[in-house]
């Protein structure tokens, strides 16, 4: 951040034990910095004060700070697509693998953010756009990944897929998962696909239990896009974005997924390297020992 933030938003998962003790405090050290604190509506309305609407406070903040899993985070970072705000990722849940900083190095990390000592690095977003019967009805953004799949999950759909300016041919599966880098550590990875290191600007398409052995993850350039056209399912089929919000899709709809020029810029914890998490929280394995 070139200059020092003095408007700070805070967003957190009301579920998470600790939350609301941390933003009290965290309040008062930021208000005794100097700092103005607005804090997101509902979960200000588990504190008994007045709170802003997400996107009017991802607007207003200069530094936002999500308290809570990956979750909290990827929703931050999408209130935050395209502005100058920037996000840190505290965990206060289980794997936060988005996170910047665990729970008990919150006062630290939030004196680095506001220091300017630990790194800004933007991380691109997916633009998913729907179109049925030649007019789009709808655009979304994904901080990690965008899935095609049944509303049910327990029946296969059908696709056409078209990418790297080629027809693909006929898919059939449980679903089709396309990522970011970040996102390829999370439901991608689960379904067999490559990770992905942060600094890599590419879409992971991952199919999920595809009927074919020939259906693999395939990496497409940042340039590219992906269109998968619904041809149809025993069951609805929606299109999830960051696990969070559906999308109803019909029999016909074309969903077109890229790479947004336009990312959430993020503080990054340069005593986290991304290969330590990949050991630390996924079980990253490997010795001298194993490999004698």
């Amino acid at each position: 951040m070139s200059a020092r933030p003095r408007r700070i938003g805070i967003l957190g998962h009301t579920g998470r034990p600790g939350v609301r003790h941390a933003i009290v405090a965290l309040g008062r050290r930021l208000g005794r910095r100097g700092c103005e604190v607005r804090i997101e509506r509902e979960l200000a309305a588990t504190l008994d004060r007045p709170g802003e609407p997400l996107e009017r406070l991802a607007a207003w903040s200069q530094l936002l700070i999500a308290l809570g899993g990956d979750g909290t985070v990827l929703t931050g970072g999408r209130a935050l697509a395209g502005r100058r705000g920037v996000l840190l990722g505290v965990n206060f849940g289980g794997l936060g693998f988005l996170a910047a900083a665990e729970q008990d190095e919150l006062d630290r990390a939030v004196d680095a953010a506001l220091a300017g000592t630990w790194p800004v690095v933007t991380r691109p977003l997916l633009r998913a756009a729907v179109t049925r019967r030649r007019r789009t009805i709808a655009r979304a953004c994904a901080m990690n990944d965008a899935v095609v799949r049944g509303a049910g999950g327990h029946a296969a759909i059908h696709l056409q897929m078209h990418a790297l300016g080629q027809d693909l041919g006929h898919l059939v599966a449980d679903g089709v998962i396309a990522a970011t880098a970040a996102g390829s550590t999370a439901y991608s990875l689960s379904a067999g696909g490559p990770v992905l290191a942060p600094a890599v600007e590419a879409v992971v398409v991952t199919p999920v239990c595809a009927h074919s052995l020939g259906s693999r993850s395939l990496v497409l350039p940042p340039d590219d896009e992906v269109n998968l056209q619904l041809i149809g399912s025993l069951d609805r089929c929606v299109l999830v974005l960051d696990g969070q919000e559906p999308l109803p899709l019909e029999p016909g709809d074309d969903i077109r997924i890229r790479l947004e020029r336009a990312g959430v810029r993020c503080v990054d914890n340069p005593g986290r390297p991304f290969a330590r998490s990949l050991q630390r929280k996924l079980g990253w394995q490997g010795s001298a020992r194993r490999s004698m």
